[in-house]
């Protein structure tokens, strides 16, 4: 079904081509949902966006915006470059852009839409004090997250037999670590998972198996642990160092803050100026064409 948008008719076609652009987009944000839900979903969106792109085109022409022939000339080689050329431009990837003309058109319409952003986004700017209160409001956002470094050995076993042999040889390299031998030396010669010396460099949590994570962030740096039974099979655990949670100062991240929030608020202001369009439009669905 096509969409009539005052005097401008999206033709049905156009919007399968944009769904079937979106549609990777809208399944990822949609895990194990049918693909029939998502092919929805993405014809709703593609309905939407190209509902908004039309207003926007249309108040573009109200306005009168002239652009630059030399502005659309550069964006048409930039877009060729990102798009594989003219050769890319032949094989029709785009929903929309089939022809130079075509190319030519959507830039012209997307320097006009800029411009449009940039006048109806316009807001106050953001204060130091509301950046403040949105980072002492999101103290998860500033924190860094407790890391450490760690080395282990691994000896494999499958049935409930090597597992237990698995767990006797584990037991057997612990007893010649705290008589003396080298940690680093024994993962080398001993594991089954010798890479890096047993070495697993830094990691947080969510990294690793939970028992293994349970057992590496109860130890003391220096600390080797008992033997852990993990899918795996068994493991000594050796922890060099733990970094606990670091907040990051405000006067680090207040530049960053400000411009994160003031983005929201042009998208909330443009947002507004959009649903005024579309409650002034006449929006119908047409078939036919």
């Amino acid at each position: 079904m096509s969409l009539k948008v005052n005097d401008h008719v999206i033709p049905d076609w156009a919007i399968e081509r944009q769904a079937e652009a979106l549609f990777e987009n809208v399944a990822r944000g949609m895990p194990g949902k049918p693909r029939e839900v998502v092919q929805m979903a993405a014809l709703d969106l593609a309905r939407d966006r190209l509902v908004d792109q039309a207003l926007m085109a249309q108040e573009s022409k109200r306005r009168k915006y002239e652009v630059d022939p030399v502005e659309v000339s550069k964006g048409v080689k930039q877009w060729l470059r990102q798009n594989g050329g003219k050769k890319g431009l032949e094989k029709g990837r785009h929903p929309i852009i089939k022809s130079q003309e075509d190319l030519r058109r959507e830039i012209t319409s997307q320097i006009q839409f800029n411009r449009l952003l940039e006048e109806e986004s316009k807001c106050e700017p953001v204060t130091e004090e509301e950046a403040r209160k949105y980072y002492d409001s999101r103290p998860d956002l500033f924190t860094a997250e407790s890391m450490v470094t760690a080395s282990h050995i691994l000896k494999k076993g499958s049935s409930e037999e090597e597992l237990e042999a698995a767990r006797d040889e584990i037991m057997v390299l612990r007893a010649r670590i705290e008589g003396g031998e080298d940690f680093s030396e024994l993962a080398r010669s001993e594991s089954d998972d010798p890479q890096n010396d047993g070495n697993l460099g830094a990691f947080g949590k969510g990294r690793m198996v939970p028992p293994f994570e349970k057992a590496v962030f109860a130890l003391e740096p220096g600390q080797m642990s008992e033997p852990v039974l993990t899918q795996f099979g068994w493991h000594l655990i050796l922890l060099h160092e733990r970094t606990e949670p670091q907040v990051t100062p405000f006067e680090e991240v207040s530049d960053q803050v400000a411009e994160y929030l003031l983005e929201r608020r042009k998208d909330k202001v443009f947002d507004e100026f959009l649903d005024s369009l579309k409650k002034q439009a006449e929006i119908t669905e047409v078939s036919g064409m």
